[in-house]
């Protein structure tokens, strides 16, 4: 199916690119980051080029800018609140990257270790797809928006998959959410797959 999807589709478009895939993660979250990427997410600018008649073009969580893709799910100040959380849990630097395509392919991480990089871009992508969710939630439902419960979702569902998804993990929910590089919480017999 991938192969389908790389040769029929990806080559139609001006940027074609290799399908990127995590396996620690639902294929529903590796599609979505494929749609992200190409900006084929239903953002109001998207739906305005597609010639939809919007009351406005502004972002419906910060209310300050247009609407796009890399907007909506990295640089809106909301956003941003969630992803300085991630990256705070990480013990990393902000800003990490400047665009979110540098984010989703993680080329700014620095490691030559491969199931620390593998398990760094589930939770990335972990965390496009439930502040794309809560965007809707927010928009759709008239749901609240709360940078903790969002941060704490990412933890709890990217625990969840990676411990699920990984080979004899001994992944620890303490460690996890104490010392997530940690061999501990990244489980001593992890294998990535």
């Amino acid at each position: 199916m991938a192969k389908t999807i790389d040769d029929k589709l990806i080559t139609r478009e001006s940027n074609p690119s290799a399908t990127i895939r995590n396996n620690l993660i639902p294929l529903k979250i590796g599609i979505f980051i494929w749609r992200v990427l190409r900006k084929r997410i239903a953002t109001k600018e998207e739906l305005d080029r597609r010639g939809i008649d919007l009351d406005t073009l502004l972002c419906p969580i910060c209310n300050d800018v247009v609407e796009s893709v890399d907007h909506a799910i990295y640089s809106c100040k909301s956003a941003k609140e969630i992803w300085s959380g991630i990256l705070k849990w990480w013990n990393l630097p902000l800003p990490l990257s400047s665009t979110l395509e540098e984010m989703i392919k993680c080329s700014c991480i620095a490691t030559k270790n491969s199931r620390k990089k593998k398990v760094w871009q589930a939770i990335v992508w972990v965390t496009c797809y439930l502040i794309w969710k809560s965007r809707n939630l927010k928009v759709f439902k008239k749901d609240g928006w709360a940078t903790s419960k969002i941060i704490s979702e990412i933890q709890v569902k990217s625990f969840e998959w990676i411990k699920n998804r990984s080979r004899n993990s001994s992944m620890s929910w303490h460690h996890w959410l104490t010392s997530p590089t940690s061999s501990c919480a990244l489980g001593a017999s992890f294998d990535p797959g």
